[in-house]
């Protein structure tokens, strides 16, 4: 492959320089979070899944530096790796020598911003950044990667004490509003806007929170880009990365697993859905399969939490999507969007940093989500699309499980009824909540 030429770099760098500059966009919490930190040493290392706005944010960040004049524009250095300019940039080598015209040809001798985006397409990235943040006082760096392997052990011990990772997720409900002119800080803003929400909610619900597309209008064409992004994912994230050889396996251990949602699943439960389809494969093979999966941050997984025995158990687990447009994409249309619901909960609840399990006895109650709060305490979660008649005890007396070795906490029952209330039942109180009013006021 040709040697890509001095200019062609220069180039590419006053480019991504320029679009810095004209960025716009909502401010998500995150950029105040990461922009808290700039100004310290550690490296900032942005992780997660795919087209959920990484990129977007280390853009918005580095505009608001310049625009706080702590950066000028000429000192920072912005990279995509996706960019198909920069394919041939795909080692330590080849990245310090771009670095090298960028501070010979258009850098001051102020502090310097290096943003490398994607960087986990060039090999042993880690040797590089590793050098420079040793060796030079006056720069910033901020990485951003689609699979956790960029903190794989052998990075993580390389760079050990020297960065600080943030997890990025798609638009959650509240940004979703935001995105759309709807801010919600009160009830009374709730209640004046309650018809649109509701609507733009069976939006989120069915098409997810990747901010891409908010753009298109047409729902055939929001899940087609939607499965464009699963399929990168596959390919790039997983297939590539791990030298993965069953690329069908794949696919049909992913749809299996966002299919079942919320449901209690084992590697021998998934080796039996495999089985008729004429795949077989070694649970050892298996195992490796699934965590590729969690490491493209598709999806996430939750483990049983033993009241009684304060334990976890390893075997048992339940996941879950990083987006709902995932889940409907290899659903369809469904009535009944309790999934969905559990999914959206989940994912606030994640987002909290706080540990998230669920709980299940072998009389077969369950509790989704049981939350260890930061004073040890524990909230319980149960999530079903409406209370009824027939259904209210089965709700209710998931929060019956006994919490012999658990600080008592908060039990919520969250549903799409608009009627909220305190419930007594049995022993226990219950906060029923409406779900979309938890999401934005919460």
């Amino acid at each position: 492959m040709k040697r890509i030429k001095n200019t062609d770099i220069l180039q590419v760098i006053t480019e991504w320089q320029n679009h810095i500059l004209r960025i716009k966009g909502i401010k998500r919490d995150y950029e105040s979070v990461l922009l808290s930190t700039m100004g310290s040493k550690p490296i900032k290392i942005i992780t997660g899944f795919r087209r959920s706005g990484k990129s977007f944010l280390t853009q918005r960040v580095a505009k608001k530096l310049v625009e706080d004049q702590r950066f000028a524009i000429d000192n920072i250095l912005y990279l995509n790796f996706e960019d198909f300019r920069l394919i041939e940039i795909n080692t330590p080598e080849k990245l310090n020598g771009i670095y090298q015209v960028f501070k010979s040809n258009i850098a001051d001798s102020g502090k310097k911003l290096l943003i490398f985006d994607e960087i986990q397409n060039v090999s042993a990235w880690d040797r590089f950044v590793r050098t420079i943040y040793e060796l030079e006082d006056d720069i910033e760096i901020i990485l951003t990667g689609s699979n956790s392997e960029l903190l794989s052990s052998e990075i993580g011990s390389n760079l050990a004490g020297r960065f600080i990772e943030f997890s990025i997720f798609p638009f959650d409900f509240k940004e979703f509003l935001k995105y759309r002119d709807i801010e919600i800080a009160s009830d009374v803003e709730f209640f004046r806007n309650y018809d649109e929400i509701q609507k733009l909610f069976v939006d989120f619900i069915k098409f997810g929170g990747l901010p891409e597309t908010f753009t298109i209008s047409n729902g055939s064409a929001r899940f087609s880009y939607i499965e464009g992004v699963v399929s990168k994912v596959i390919l790039d994230d997983i297939i590539e990365r791990f030298q993965v050889k069953h690329v069908a396996v794949i696919e049909k251990v992913l749809i299996y697993l966002l299919s079942g949602v919320g449901n209690i699943i084992s590697f021998k439960r998934i080796m039996n859905y495999l089985k008729p389809l004429g795949i077989k494969v070694k649970q050892e093979t298996l195992i490796d399969y699934v965590q590729y999966i969690l490491k493209s941050f598709a999806l996430y997984e939750t483990q049983k939490f033993d009241w009684k025995l304060g334990r976890l158990f390893e075997t048992t687990r339940k996941y879950y999507s990083v987006d709902t447009g995932l889940i409907n994409l290899y659903q369809g249309a469904v009535n009944d969007f309790t999934s969905q619901l559990e999914n959206i909960v989940f994912l606030k609840l994640k987002r909290s940093g706080c540990p998230v399990y669920f709980g299940a006895l072998k009389s077969g109650k369950e509790i989704d989500f049981i939350v260890q709060q930061k004073n040890k305490k524990y909230q319980k979660f149960q999530v079903c699309q409406t209370l009824t008649n027939e259904n209210h005890k089965r709700e209710l007396s998931s929060f019956n499980l006994k919490d012999t070795y658990l600080e008592a906490g908060e039990n919520f029952l969250l549903t799409l009824d608009a009627h909220e209330e305190e419930i007594f039942f049995k022993e226990n109180s219950v906060y029923k909540k409406n779900i979309v009013k938890w999401l934005l006021l919460s």
